[in-house]
């Protein structure tokens, strides 16, 4: 049976890769050595270590949207905890409305190995960094894992800048959509409310900063944007 760990053999093998925001990846070439997007990159590592095709919507295109929904379809997802804890699970987070979401592996002790951002590239790094956000983890079907009782648990949960219904707003927000404007980088009316086109600005200044572009506001987004984080008390809510 193949085991867990297998992909993150795989996986360490390609730290120091450049990323390339939505880079496609050869399946059946085992020596492509990149670009690679964060989807890509799992879907690509997961296919050599198993000859299993996960993570990609019909058009066999990896997202992280189609990792969701098919460890929704054949009933393999995990909690984030249990996630964390299992080396070579998958941690995900949902894309938003104007961002996109992210795909990691876990190595099982709080750690990850994953395809970051162009300002990253392929490393390895942490689970529970400033400002990090994951959703939910899953595992492939068939494979054997071997999760570790005495392992990492998530935190409680940061709150970060994202977008939300009904919107954040505040005087923080105001801050963020100045900064997007000294930059060139347009967010509609300086009226402190995160909608659409905040978070979009807020995405499209990420890529060219070489952030994974999921257009929330977190400690390294609010670094590039010239930001104190976290914001003050009841400047954002």
């Amino acid at each position: 049976m193949f085991e867990g760990g297998e992909v993150l053999e795989i996986a360490r093998r390609h730290v120091g890769e450049r990323y390339v925001f939505g880079a496609r990846a050869d399946l059946r070439n085992p020596d492509y050595r990149g670009p690679w997007d964060c989807a890509e990159f799992c879907t690509w590592v997961v296919y050599q270590a198993y000859g299993v095709v996960f993570g990609t919507t019909s058009a066999n295109d990896p997202f992280s949207g189609a990792w969701i929904d098919q460890a929704r379809e054949r009933d393999c997802e995990m909690t984030l905890d249990e996630a964390v804890r299992t080396p070579g699970a998958i941690l995900i987070r949902k894309p938003v409305h104007t961002g996109v979401g992210h795909v990691a592996f876990s190595d099982g002790e709080g750690g990850t190995v994953e395809a970051r951002g162009t300002r990253y590239g392929v490393v390895e790094a942490g689970v529970f960094e400033p400002g990090r956000k994951w959703d939910l983890g899953c595992y492939i079907p068939g494979v054997r894992y071997v999760t570790n009782a005495a392992g990492p648990t998530a935190p409680a949960r940061v709150e970060l800048i994202t977008l939300t219904h009904p919107f954040t707003r505040g005087e923080y927000v105001k801050d963020i959509q100045r900064a997007l404007r000294r930059r060139s980088f347009h967010p509609g009316g300086v009226d402190g409310v995160y909608g659409p086109m905040t978070a979009a600005s807020v995405a499209n200044y990420q890529l060219f900063k070489g952030l994974t572009p999921d257009a929330i506001v977190g400690p390294a987004t609010a670094e590039v944007l010239g930001l104190d984080w976290p914001p003050p008390a009841g400047s954002a809510g």
